[in-house]
């Protein structure tokens, strides 16, 4: 005599396996990529300031003053070491391999509450945009009830899943959040629809919006701006990495003028096509009006700070009033 068994998973318990595959996933991924030199560490050279950036818009005017030699014109050595994952911008920027790092108000908050000496020292005027995969046919946060969204831990996306909680009126235990650090493996799996949502910056949503998937909500509506870029202290009190930290902002504000002009912006947009971006991807491209370099609003420190200590990330004595820094944009 013969059974036949049938074996029945819950799926809540499978979106929990597969959380667990899809954090292991977005651990492997976060590998060397552009430069080759990134995972080395940076001599103690005062003469060089060494850089972390993301290919976002955020990063594009970084991008566009190395292109044009405009650090070379300000005689200042600046070297730009190119990420995937905020999280690997971290770990370059906590092991002293970088000097600088393109961050965010959440992570920055958090590395500094346990003693990693940095400041805040401009904002950076990317946004972020809600994706959902094209055959999933999700159009509100609402619809999100025990849906995957695709985020990096601790930072400004895990702060917008706690936003889109709110907005669709679910409870957080209901909203899964694997772990992806990699924003072009986030972007992939969001087209496969292995995964439901995720939250993507530019040029990666608009790349994706080309593909049928939709945006639900955007940091920019929102006035949401916790982008940024933190200097480590050491590289502040050096006399020669400090000037070439002026230098930095110098040809920031130089991109961001010449970059007005919109032959100009046709070219800053190529400077992210050895990313593996598309040229369609880049002539649909919205850059967003960038302003010269300026500190966070107190408004968007106080956010950070507040979801932090809901979350039982930061002691109830760290405030964040040393996160910022305007000695550098004033």
């Amino acid at each position: 005599m013969f059974y036949r068994v049938t074996l029945s998973f819950n799926s809540t318990f499978m979106k929990k396996v597969f959380l667990l595959l899809a954090a292991l996933a977005g651990l492997a991924s976060c590998h060397k990529t552009g430069n080759e030199q990134a995972e080395k560490v940076s001599p103690q050279d005062s003469t060089v300031l060494y850089v972390a950036l993301m290919p976002t818009v955020d990063c594009l005017p970084f991008y566009y003053a190395e292109q044009q030699g405009i650090f070379d014109s300000l005689n200042a050595n600046i070297e730009i070491r190119n990420y995937m994952a905020q999280m690997d911008c971290d770990t370059a920027f906590c092991r002293k391999h970088v000097d600088v790092a393109y961050t965010d108000l959440i992570r920055a908050a958090l590395l500094q509450s346990k003693d990693t000496a940095l400041n805040v020292i401009m904002r950076t005027d990317g946004s972020h945009e809600l994706i959902t995969a094209f055959s999933k046919r999700l159009k509100s946060p609402k619809q999100l009830k025990e849906k995957m969204v695709g985020m990096a831990r601790h930072s400004v996306t895990d702060y917008l899943c706690s936003e889109i909680v709110k907005k669709g009126n679910i409870s957080p235990d209901e909203l899964y959040k694997p772990q992806i650090n990699d924003i072009s493996l986030r972007a992939a799996m969001v087209q496969n629809a292995t995964i439901d949502a995720a939250f993507l910056p530019e040029p990666y949503a608009t790349q994706a919006r080309l593909l049928k998937n939709r945006s639900i909500y955007s940091t920019q509506k929102e006035k949401i701006h916790l982008m940024g870029m933190m200097a480590s202290w050491q590289a502040q009190k050096d006399p020669k990495k400090a000037k070439l930290l002026h230098q930095l902002i110098q040809g920031y504000d130089l991109a961001v003028q010449k970059m007005k002009d919109k032959s100009n912006q046709d070219s800053a947009r190529n400077l992210l096509k050895p990313f593996g971006l598309k040229q369609q991807v880049l002539d649909s491209l919205k850059l967003p009006k960038y302003h010269k370099a300026s500190v966070p609003d107190a408004k968007q420190v106080e956010k950070a700070i507040e979801w932090l200590r809901a979350q039982e990330l930061i002691s109830k004595q760290y405030n964040g009033d040393t996160l910022v820094t305007s000695f550098l944009t004033k």
